[in-house]
């Protein structure tokens, strides 16, 4: 059976006020949520999006028809509150109410189970089932509810206890600074005052939470002004996305360091502990073939997965590897993090360059990218590439042009009607060229 409601790689999106985020679909996936729990006690985060706000009271309508029990977290990043839903022995499941990295007129819904993880195929496909055999009540119009921005004291709590065990620096990082950039989401507040917690003291530059300000020219999507600050102050900078579970970094001089160079530096730190399982990592066919490249040299072995870090974690799974990796800023970290945790892996990057007495900038990886550029073509319905006429034959040909020093992927969005076409080689004209060539036959055959 294909999901209908759930997406392919990250729970459930969509645009507010479009099926299934409408009142009454929120309220029943509440319950049918609830009933798949069998009751027990589920706890309920948000981002800082003003449609979370009705969306968490349709939710608890939804789990209390279903006579299931609910504890609200309030405003708190997505991996916070994975990490909560694990060390609770009283909390069946999670849902967090975010759209990630989208734009404040998106929303969703994530959902986890007692163990903070995400749930597997099968368990949404059930869900679904419960869902569809009665059905919503009628739609009884959108509600306007004003944000109510909240952050549980408690959830900062536990959330930095559970990080000092796991990383072993006892809240003593008060020499560290900081430039954080949380695109006016889930961490602007929650994260900063967890870094307060470990006495780093933090420059924050994305504006105050409004509702309608998620990811919008702040956050991982756009570090500039975050690699700008970090410059001009001599810190490290982070960059998170809306929920607080990406992360991009830059180091003291204003170099970005994307998803990529992030598993480096963690990939290098844990190989000289002997700390690295399997002496491998897990990227995603987006990483640079340069990447793939040092890994490879410096003795550590590289599996690839299509893009989602949840494919990515059960990679690792398989394989028996710790680390693997997005280059948009997911990074999973066995057995502490089995889903990306911006504000984890930030602590964990200040311990790194602590214990090396050096900066980060020290720790750049030598090496440069082959050019690479990707195109996201808007579409109005996800066609097999084979079936839009010429593609395949031009893709094989572009590969042909490139003589073995080139590739591209091709993939759709999980969560958007788009096609992402990724183009890398060593020559840079040559990659433009051809990437433009492909996304002009998409947006001619299937563009919206």
């Amino acid at each position: 059976m294909e999901k209908q409601i759930f997406g392919a790689t990250d729970g459930i999106r969509a645009k507010v006020g479009e099926a299934p985020l409408r009142p009454n679909m929120v309220r029943h996936l509440g319950e049918a949520i609830a009933k798949h729990f069998a009751g027990g006690k589920i706890l309920i985060g948000r981002d800082t999006r003003a449609s979370g706000s009705w969306m968490r009271a349709e939710v608890v309508e939804g789990i209390h028809a279903a006579h299931g029990d609910v504890e609200e977290a309030d405003i708190l990043p997505t991996p916070a509150l994975q990490v909560l839903t694990d060390v609770r022995e009283d909390v069946k499941a999670g849902i967090m109410l975010t759209a990630s990295h989208n734009p404040a007129t998106d929303n969703g819904l994530k959902v986890f189970n007692a163990n903070g993880e995400k749930l597997s195929d099968e368990e949404e496909l059930e869900i679904e089932k419960i869902y569809f055999e009665d059905g919503p009540d009628e739609d009884k119009g959108m509600l306007d509810s004003p944000l109510r921005y909240v952050t549980n004291s408690v959830a900062v709590e536990q959330y930095a206890e559970f990080a000092e065990r796991a990383l072993g620096i006892n809240y003593d990082l008060d020499s560290a600074h900081l430039v954080l950039d949380a695109a006016c989401g889930a961490g602007h507040d929650f994260s900063r005052k967890v870094f307060d917690k470990f006495r780093i003291e933090v420059e924050q530059i994305d504006p105050e939470p409004d509702g309608h300000n998620i990811n919008d020219g702040y956050g991982a999507l756009y570090p500039e002004k975050m690699a700008e600050k970090a410059k001009e102050l001599g810190y490290i900078g982070v960059a998170f996305d809306g929920d607080a579970d990406r992360i991009i970094l830059a180091d003291e001089t204003g170099r970005i360091w994307d998803g990529d160079r992030i598993v480096i530096l963690i990939a290098e730190y844990l190989q000289e502990k002997n700390m690295l399982p399997n002496n491998r990592v897990v990227l995603t066919e987006y990483s640079n073939l340069a990447t793939l490249q040092y890994l490879t040299y410096a003795g550590i072995a590289v599996d690839k997965v299509v893009n989602g870090d949840r494919f990515v974690t059960q990679k690792c799974l398989e394989l028996g590897a710790g680390l693997g990796g997005e280059l948009s800023g997911h990074i999973i970290l066995l057995p502490w993090l089995n889903s990306s945790d911006a504000t984890f892996i930030t602590l964990l990057v200040q311990k790194i360059v602590r214990e090396k007495g050096c900066r980060l900038a020290d720790l750049w990886a030598k090496y440069d990218n082959l050019p690479s550029r990707q195109w996201g073509i808007n579409v109005v319905e996800k066609k097999q590439t084979g079936e839009i006429p010429g593609f395949d034959a031009a893709v094989k040909a572009a590969e042909e042009r490139f003589g073995g020093d080139g590739r591209v992927f091709c993939r759709y969005s999980g969560t958007e009607n788009k096609l992402r076409i990724l183009v890398e080689g060593k020559d840079a004209i040559l990659v433009d060229e051809i990437g433009e060539e492909l996304a002009g036959i998409v947006r001619k055959e299937i563009g919206a």
